[in-house]
């Protein structure tokens, strides 16, 4: 004998069938979402200083990870100089670095022209000469037979006093002269120079106001004074090439967030100071006073502008130094201002709606 199919199933089974299908259209949606989207990491590295204070600032207001892309992340690494920067740089450990002049054309000239650009300007000025009250130094020439402490061979405040020594026809040590030039952390520099231990130091700032206001030491030479009509670059933010032509798109991203930190410092003095200040105290464990970050900060200015003029002077102060050989290699190719117009042009529409 035959079953026979109950009435009501003709109805039920494509309420089944209809549901099956939502139930599987659910699951496949659900399980597209879950799919984990491949996180991209981008490594900029600053130093902790007056003269990086746009990179201190926005990483401290989250500039740059807001402008970046949703799947990337911006992990941020803290140097004490420009040499150990760009030796991470050609690791591949960093992707984008704020960092001196003088060791981005080192490095560039270095691997003949390939490793990086020199994406825009953040700062110039703030660096110079300090010295001990009882060496008797007034002036560079005075340095003769002196030890003179730098933050490192190779970093942009060593090339300008090599620089410097030469026009007063003087030389280092290791090359027959008599001026003791010693790499030291910006940190260790007080200590020594309150001991006695060193005679002086070409340090970037806050370390100029700090050795001043904490070591008594005496400024002898403000580096504006130096160079011509008192423009020179202390800071650039520079890109690793292969990461410039691979991320082009996060490349702009931080560029526009550079420009929205330069503004920031630029028309937020007192503000930006204080970001500064507690940034300076979280990676330094010192914060500095007031009075201290207000004398630092006259003696800078924030731009970004890389100031090509002071860039080729820079070149030929390295090559005077004996860091670089720029024969057969043209500098002008060290800087590619495409993409900070392209975040400028992109601000100027933004505004224009």
């Amino acid at each position: 004998m035959k079953n026979k199919k109950s009435p009501w199933m003709h109805y039920v089974s494509p309420i089944i069938g209809v549901g099956l299908l939502l139930l599987l259209g659910f699951y496949g949606r659900t399980s597209a979402k879950k799919e984990p989207v491949h996180q991209q990491h981008l490594k900029l590295g600053y130093f902790p200083n007056v003269t990086h204070a746009p990179a201190v600032v926005g990483v401290a207001q989250g500039a740059f990870q807001k402008e970046v892309s949703k799947n990337t992340t911006v992990d941020y690494l803290v140097f004490n100089a420009g040499p150990a920067a760009m030796e991470a740089l050609l690791a591949g450990e960093v992707d984008m670095c704020y960092v001196g002049p003088g060791p981005a054309l080192n490095t560039f000239i270095k691997t003949k022209g390939r490793a990086l650009r020199i994406l825009a300007g953040a700062c110039d000025g703030g660096a110079g000469l300090v010295v001990r009250p009882q060496a008797n130094i007034s002036s560079v020439r005075d340095l003769d037979g002196k030890s003179v402490a730098v933050p490192q061979l190779g970093g942009t405040q060593d090339i300008s006093l090599r620089h410097f020594m030469a026009l007063n026809n003087l030389s280092p040590v290791e090359k027959g002269g008599t001026v003791k030039i010693l790499p030291i952390k910006n940190a260790d520099m007080l200590a020594l120079l309150k001991r006695g231990e060193i005679d002086a130091a070409w340090a970037p700032e806050p370390w100029i106001t700090r050795l001043i206001e904490e070591a008594g030491a005496k400024l002898v030479v403000d580096e504006r004074d130096l160079w011509p009509d008192k423009r020179f670059t202390t800071t650039v933010l520079v890109g690793r090439t292969a990461y410039i032509t691979a991320h082009p798109q996060e490349v702009e991203a931080i560029l526009n967030a550079h420009r929205s930190a330069v503004a920031f410092v630029q028309n937020e003095p007192e503000a930006a100071q204080q970001i500064l200040n507690g940034e300076l105290k979280r990676l330094t464990n010192k914060a500095l006073s007031k009075e201290t970050l207000k004398t630092a900060w006259g003696r800078v200015t924030f731009t970004t502008d890389a100031n090509p003029v002071s860039i080729m002077q820079i070149a030929d102060a390295a090559v005077q130094a004996g860091y670089s050989q720029t024969k057969d290699l043209d500098i002008a190719l060290l800087i590619d201002g495409s993409f900070l117009e392209k975040a400028q042009k992109r601000q100027l529409t933004v505004l224009a709606k």
